[in-house]
């Protein structure tokens, strides 16, 4: 069985989404930086380091992996985090040549509190959506990153 080729879409679409995503992401970045750093003395990217951790990746080559980051600036954050009582280095039980990560209790209380500001803020810029629109963005989102080509 063949595979079809991917559609091609049309130029002024592709530099169309590519533009809204680039605003989007500029715009979003400008609102949090500043709400995040009065609120709660953190900041975007420590927030989502934060969260990935919570999430379950707890070795630094994952999480740069994950959040796209080179590994020397993401090592800058986990040692701001770590001076700051926010996370905490373990040798790896199997491997101890690996660091594993995980949050402190003053770490998880920063992300639970800084989650709750990001949440209403997005949630602010995503009602403009009709929750079927959420849907199809969400869906579209995850279609774009999962790395697969769609048939």
């Amino acid at each position: 069985m063949t595979s079809s080729p991917p559609p091609i879409h049309d130029a002024e679409e592709t530099s169309r989404f590519l533009q809204a995503m680039w605003h989007f992401n500029r715009a979003l970045g400008q609102e949090l930086q500043p709400l995040l750093q009065e609120a709660h003395d953190t900041d975007p990217r420590s927030f989502f380091i934060l969260k990935t951790i919570e999430g379950g990746l707890t070795y630094p080559k994952v999480i740069a992996q994950e959040l796209k980051l080179p590994p020397t600036l993401l090592s800058r954050y986990l040692d701001d985090l770590n001076k700051r009582g926010l996370l905490e280095r373990h040798i790896d039980e199997q491997d101890s040549r690996r660091t594993r990560l995980s949050l402190t209790p003053a770490g998880a209380t920063l992300l639970e509190q800084t989650q709750c500001t990001v949440h209403t803020h997005v949630a602010r810029r995503l009602a403009r959506l009709r929750p079927e629109q959420l849907r199809a963005l969400n869906d579209a989102l995850h279609t774009l990153n999962s790395g697969e080509e769609q048939v």
